[in-house]
């Protein structure tokens, strides 16, 4: 008797369990509809009653991309019919343009320079990393979305197209450029020889190798395999891996190449969302392998792939990362088509439905309400570089990448820690070098650079005061124009005035938010 009254008891209570999850499901049901009933009232007000006839596919298109602009996250976008083919057009590569990696800076509604491509029409024409693109063919990009900026950086072959930048020193310039179509040599070394094949050995006298990843292409991971056959048969003894600047590229691709360096079973990264189960990337220990020291190379405006190949080798403990915090780029987009079949095609969404975390379990993304994103150089390790010393270190090397003519061969000079911080103007370059030297010399890392915590933490400070100040430096701008617009005369400078000339005269470098394709 007992078991039987048990038994309907728990019965029972699975019941009214059943019946509340049913309950709240049709609860949720029928707020969901509730709220498609608003959006359905408000249209048919609107086509009855407004004083002029409304264009209704707009009034639709509009609703849409006001869901999707909701999420605050610039990643997950919504295209028309007219924009799916110029996104497959990039998504191909079968296009012409400038050759840069580009993202909304959401603080000032521009268009911002997340990298350029090297080689690229863009980097011969002096763009720089955070620059923030203020007019294209002399309009203002404030307000526009990515796709159009980027249909107005795209064009056929050999025409112009002129910008308007600032860059991070705060210096405003324009800046012309000539389209191209895009194809990158993603993999260099650190000079050219006599038949300007790319030389990895950056110092051979302590058997240092030099290896430089610019993109995550189909063809990079076969590139980097070669390279590293060279560096090999040149009895390298230690490597310096380079993905500074690099704005990220294919996931199979930085998967592959980071094979190259880790032991079987290795985590790489690892993909998780909240729709979408966790998949995780392991070495599969039958790629090449070296036993070499390695020092990795990164700073802010290292993205995406390039993002986890530094936390794959650093959370392993196989390279020691020098430079500063990454970008922060670790989200996961997917491509859907929205319509019945390709002949009755309403649009498409890209959508963010997952992040990538490192092997240690960090999550990359940058969120605004989270302290950490990207990966960070060990106490000790941290090497900043000011904008202006990026600036004169790109400038450098573009100078030094520029294939010479065919009699003409590069003088090389011996390689130290002088040569490259001062000739080269490249202090993580340099910090790397004296790493891997004096690891070879003692077979334990020294310090290189400053103390971690302390630099991050007030980089990130720094960050989040600069943007507040930028906004309220351009909506003061603003403000000005439309009074002299209107013919009225400024006030007088007193002492609140000087509050603002001090906001004014601070510098004013873009900041970074998001990246999408590469015009």
């Amino acid at each position: 008797m007992k078991k039987r009254f048990f038994l309907l008891f728990v019965l029972a209570i699975l019941v009214a369990t059943t019946l509340a999850l049913v309950n709240t499901a049709l609860a949720r049901f029928s707020d969901a509809y509730a709220q498609i009933d608003l959006l359905a009232d408000i249209r048919h007000e609107i086509v009855a009653t407004f004083v002029e006839t409304p264009d209704q596919p707009a009034m639709i298109e509009a609703a849409v991309r006001g869901m999707v602009e909701s999420l605050d996250d610039p990643y997950t976008v919504f295209l028309s019919p007219d924009e799916i083919d110029t996104f497959e057009k990039h998504v191909r590569g079968s296009f012409s343009g400038i050759g840069a990696v580009v993202h909304i800076e959401t603080t000032h509604e521009r268009l911002g320079i997340v990298s350029p491509l090297e080689d690229s029409p863009a980097w011969e024409a002096g763009v720089l990393a955070g620059d923030l693109v203020l007019e294209i063919d002399g309009e203002d990009t404030k307000g526009l979305n990515i796709n159009e900026c980027v249909n107005r950086l795209t064009g056929p072959v050999g025409t112009e197209v002129t910008i308007k930048v600032r860059h991070p020193s705060d210096e405003e310039e324009l800046i012309t450029i000539t389209r191209a179509q895009i194809n990158i040599q993603t993999v260099k070394g650190f000079r050219r020889d006599a038949d300007h094949h790319w030389d990895h050995m950056l110092d051979p006298a302590h058997g240092v190798a030099y290896l430089r990843i610019t993109h995550f292409t189909d063809h990079t991971a076969e590139a980097v395999r070669a390279a590293l056959e060279q560096i090999l048969a040149a009895e390298a003894k230690g490597l310096i891996l380079d993905v500074r600047f690099n704005a990220g590229g294919l996931l199979p691709s930085v998967v592959a190449i980071a094979d190259m360096f880790l032991a079987a079973g290795e985590t790489i990264v690892s993909v998780k969302g909240r729709a979408v189960a966790e998949k995780v990337y392991r070495a599969s220990g039958k790629e090449m392998t070296m036993d070499l020291p390695i020092v990795i190379l990164a700073n802010e405006r290292s993205a995406s792939a390039a993002e986890i190949l530094t936390g794959a080798l650093a959370d392993n403990g196989r390279a020691r990362f020098i430079g500063m915090r990454t970008f922060g780029k670790g989200s996961v987009q997917q491509y859907k088509s929205l319509g019945d079949n390709r002949d009755q095609i309403h649009g498409a969404l890209k959508i963010t439905n997952a992040y990538y975390y490192l092997p240690s379990g960090r999550n990359i993304h940058k969120r605004d309400d989270e302290p950490l994103w990207g990966v960070d150089p060990e106490e000790g390790f941290v090497v900043p570089m000011s904008p202006e010393q990026v600036k004169t270190m790109i400038e450098t090397r573009r100078e030094s990448d520029v294939l010479k003519h065919q009699n003409e061969v590069a003088e090389v000079s011996p390689v130290t820690g002088e040569f490259l911080e001062t000739t080269l103007s490249d202090r993580q370059l340099a910090a790397a070098w004296r790493a891997i030297v004096g690891r070879l010399a003692s077979d334990s890392w020294p310090a290189v650079g400053e103390s971690g915590s302390e630099q991050l933490v007030l980089a990130a400070e720094r960050d989040k005061l600069k943007r507040r100040r930028d906004f309220f430096r351009e909506q003061l701008e603003l403000a000005e124009e439309e009074l002299e617009e209107l013919g009225m005369p400024d006030e007088p400078a007193g002492d609140d005035d000087s509050s603002n000339s001090a906001i004014k005269a601070q510098p004013s470098p873009a900041e970074e938010e998001v990246e999408v394709p590469q015009p």
